[in-house]
């Protein structure tokens, strides 16, 4: 199957090219709009999906919210704050050593492909707004 490279993909990849915030796909929406008022929820939700599984950008799934989206590929943690939903990368060595498998798991046939650490709480700016009230 030969995958066209559209100008809505070519967009939605540069919107997301090197962006730190982990937008979600309604935020990728509202900012493809204001450089193309004519795409669509649909093209960009499409595209989102087409480059996350090339490996172009990550998906991240957030428990109890929308997904997101992040430009970095490497592997990585994420934390989630339940106070504003905005995800941050976690400055933290990713442990290579979770990637193997334990002798149980092995003779039971369990096969580790990788490993995703997600942390939730609240944020510095949700913490320090909670101090003030």
């Amino acid at each position: 199957m030969q995958v066209r490279n559209t100008q809505q993909k070519k967009l939605i990849f540069d919107l997301m090219n090197g962006n730190k915030t982990h937008p979600t796909a309604d935020e990728i929406y509202t900012l493809a709009r204001s450089s193309d008022p004519h795409i669509s929820r649909g093209t960009v939700y499409r595209n989102l999906n087409f480059l996350s599984e090339n490996g172009d950008i990550a998906k991240i799934t957030v428990p109890d919210g929308p997904d997101h989206f992040d430009s970095r590929t490497d592997p990585h943690y994420h934390f989630f704050c339940r106070k504003c939903g905005k995800l941050f990368d976690v400055p933290a060595e990713y442990q290579t050593s979770f990637d193997s498998v334990p002798g149980e798991m092995k003779m039971l046939g369990f096969t580790i492909e990788y490993h995703m650490l997600f942390l939730a709480g609240t944020c510095p700016d949700c913490s320090k707004k909670n101090a003030a009230e």
